[in-house]
């Protein structure tokens, strides 16, 4: 008697699962035979994993295609209603959050001002939000099954505390991941603001496409997140992008300026207005005055532009020497100014001979909360599947994020 063959592997049936999934989002609405060519796998694989996602309820009939002579092809489609994650932006001024498919199509999103209290009141204001959302999109709260929270400075993981976020209160005294996760239920990890507004560019914005790229935030602080070969640049302590400390601009060996970084202590939104007041400006100018006033050619406003825009450009051909990307994207207050950002290509040149090419961003102050949803839903596919998610989310067709 003929011994039964023996199960597949759990790794290759994940693989098998993986290729499905990724072909789906990718290509979908999309049928067996469609699906057999595009992933290699054996007719009966195929049969298997899609008959399993389906009464799993991750992939469903999308109507019929064209088949063979006489026959309609079956056309499968991803289940948007089978996994919902959540993505959320805290910053000092603004709440944005927003919850979507593991596809990232958005179900919900809504932006309100930032408790100024900060600390556990910024934690329940989100938890109110969250809830809000979720009944505004009409879904199953259990549905729900990944968070990101981007946010200014980083985690200590010891605690759990934001560190050097100077823009909300109370949150380095606390445990913000712990507290912020009980009160959502569900897995929640908390991301560095601008690298979830680089991972934003990567996924629905400038950078779209591209495997090397910067993304420099700059308003009233500077700093900058780094994608190379198509991953996000962390470092030991999770501090690569901290430009803010180069040694540029100012005295570097002055430690008054290791708070804000001797670079950003030159080129931040308060030194602008500090120095077009010395520049001979007139009193109590925002930043936004001062570029309306360059571009009437206000000597001032133009020389505090001029002088930002060259150590900025200084600060990127540093970043080019070690890291030597396709693309630089500015984003931010400051940084996303047309005036600023030709200042900066023309500087360029100047002082380096590798310039790279200099984009503003597509996203706006919306590039956190996009990054947000993208590595949620990365977290949550991995988490699901049991396998990286690769380039599954990040080829999926744009629909709403």
């Amino acid at each position: 008697m003929q011994k039964p063959a023996p199960a597949a592997p759990p790794v290759a049936r994940q693989l098998s699962v993986q290729a499905v999934i990724d072909a789906v989002l990718e290509h979908g609405p999309i049928s067996r035979v469609q699906l057999a060519k595009v992933t290699g796998l054996s007719k009966q694989t195929m049969s298997e994993v899609v008959r399993d996602l389906e009464n799993e309820g991750w992939l469903r009939i999308g109507g019929q295609g064209t088949g063979s002579v006489g026959r309609r092809a079956v056309m499968y489609e991803f289940e948007e209603s089978a996994c919902y994650v959540l993505g959320v932006d805290l910053g000092g001024s603004s709440l944005r959050a927003a919850i979507a498919s593991m596809s990232g199509k958005i179900a919900a999103e809504a932006t309100e001002d930032t408790d100024r209290r900060g600390g556990l009141f910024a934690l329940d204001q989100i938890a109110d939000l969250v809830a809000r959302l979720v009944r505004e999109a009409g879904i199953d709260r259990g549905r729900l099954r990944r968070g990101v929270i981007a946010v200014s400075g980083f985690v200590q993981h010891s605690t759990g505390a934001v560190l050097a976020a100077s823009n909300i209160p109370g949150v380095g005294t606390i445990n913000f991941a712990g507290e912020l996760q009980a009160r959502l239920g569900i897995p929640l990890t908390v991301e560095n603001a601008v690298d979830m507004a680089t991972r934003g560019e990567q996924w629905r914005g400038s950078a779209r496409g591209i495997d090397n790229f910067c993304f420099v935030a700059h308003g009233a602080g500077i700093g900058m997140g780094a994608i190379i070969g198509g991953k996000l640049l962390k470092g030991r302590k999770g501090a690569v992008g901290e430009i803010a400390f180069l040694p540029i601009g100012a005295h570097p060996f002055d430690p008054r300026k290791f708070s804000a970084g001797t670079l950003e202590s030159e080129v931040g939104a308060a030194a602008m207005v500090e120095k077009f007041t010395a520049f001979g400006g007139f009193a109590g100018a925002s930043v936004r005055d001062i570029f309306d006033a360059a571009q009437k050619s206000y000597e001032p406003a133009v020389a505090v532009v001029k002088e930002t825009a060259r150590l900025v450009a200084l600060a990127i051909a540093s970043v080019v020497a070690v890291l030597d990307p396709e693309v630089v994207i500015m984003g931010g207050q400051i940084g996303v100014r047309p005036e600023m950002i030709e200042a900066v290509r023309r500087y360029i040149p100047r002082c380096t001979p590798l310039a790279p090419e200099i984009k503003p961003t597509a996203l706006g102050a919306r590039a956190q909360l996009v990054g947000a949803v993208f590595t949620a839903s990365e977290l949550a596919y991995e988490e699901t599947f049991g396998v990286s998610a690769g380039n599954a989310i990040r080829l999926a067709p744009r629909n709403g994020a």
